[in-house]
């Protein structure tokens, strides 16, 4: 490679950041504090960061809405939901929100984790039980969810534990998944105009590989079809050739548990990373003082696709 791979710190600790999602409209990145139900917006050509609190439950996820400027598809607790954040330049708190769809009524501890937008701009989102660390989890309570345009959220997959990293294959072919319980990189074949996924296959087993106790995580895919995958646990992004089922290279930033990444930037070729303070003690909290910020990684020589905000139907259930 030509370029040196550089890791820079772009934001202040969250306690739980995930969710990672750039938008190329306003070339800025939105990403989540799980348990403090804050929507940040980092963007870096001005240097500044705005937060929205959204009152109601945890927020996991968060896709800007393709049509509605400033409306955002969140999830809030086990509902998936739209907000309206009138300035995402200003600091906001917000205690209602439109319901879109619900979920897992029969297990009210679930909430969502992971979500993420195919190329329709259909929402694919993600559930788990009460749980703090995937060796401890409460399995197989969770799913994978479709949010639908009836504003139903028909079930994909089901007997999930810890539902995380969505993507898809540059002809949508496959559908790579994530159970961080399974401690495996998935793949399966993706019927896209149908909504369904079958012959499900492994890409990758960490534990198998020797990667355990690194967890995968949340992930994204590159234009060579390479997956980059956050693995919980030792600070590293690992990069996945899901052909070869080989590990192509790994990238370190200085937080262990990192929990997503996406591709963001003007070219799409800055690594966005996304980690928690979550779990931590405090002698690795003063080891480790940029756990729960977002690193920014350059100079990787890979970049990604344009990512899909939603177009899901906004209709309103409950507010």
């Amino acid at each position: 490679m030509s370029e040196t791979v550089v890791v820079e710190t772009v934001t202040k600790p969250a306690f739980l950041g995930e969710g990672p999602h750039w938008s190329v409209r306003e070339q800025a990145l939105y990403y989540v504090d799980i348990f403090n139900q804050n929507l940040h917006r980092y963007h870096p050509a001005s240097q500044t960061h705005s937060t929205l609190h959204i009152e109601g439950g945890p927020v996991t996820l968060v896709v800007p809405h393709n049509i509605s400027l400033n409306t955002f598809v969140v999830s809030v607790g086990r509902d998936l939901a739209a907000v309206t954040w009138p300035d995402t330049t200003k600091d906001c708190v917000v205690s209602s929100y439109n319901v879109l769809a619900s979920v897992d009524r029969h297990h009210s501890k679930n909430r969502f984790n992971d979500g993420k937008c195919d190329a329709n701009g259909r929402l694919w989102a993600g559930t788990m039980g009460d749980t703090d660390v995937p060796d401890n989890p409460n399995p197989s309570l969770g799913s994978l969810f479709l949010l639908a345009d009836n504003n139903t959220a028909p079930t994909v997959l089901d007997k999930v534990s810890i539902s995380n990293g969505l993507a898809w294959s540059e002809d949508n072919r496959t559908f790579y998944y994530v159970d961080t319980c399974e401690y495996r990189v998935e793949a399966f074949e993706c019927d896209f105009e149908k909504v369904k996924i079958s012959k499900r296959r492994t890409v990758y087993d960490y534990r198998q590989e020797g990667l355990y106790p690194s967890f995968p995580d949340g992930m994204t895919i590159d234009t060579k079809g390479n997956l980059w995958v956050a693995s919980f646990g030792t600070g590293k992004i690992h990069c996945v050739n899901p052909t070869s089922g080989k590990l192509e290279r790994w990238v370190e930033v200085p937080a262990s548990n990192v929990t997503s990444v996406c591709w963001g930037g003007p070219s799409l070729d800055q690594l966005y990373v996304t980690s928690t303070q979550k779990g931590l003690t405090k002698d690795q909290l003063a080891k480790q003082p940029h756990a729960g910020a977002v690193f920014r990684v350059t100079g990787l020589g890979a970049k990604g696709h344009p990512p899909m905000d939603s177009n899901v139907k906004l209709t309103t259930t409950r507010s």
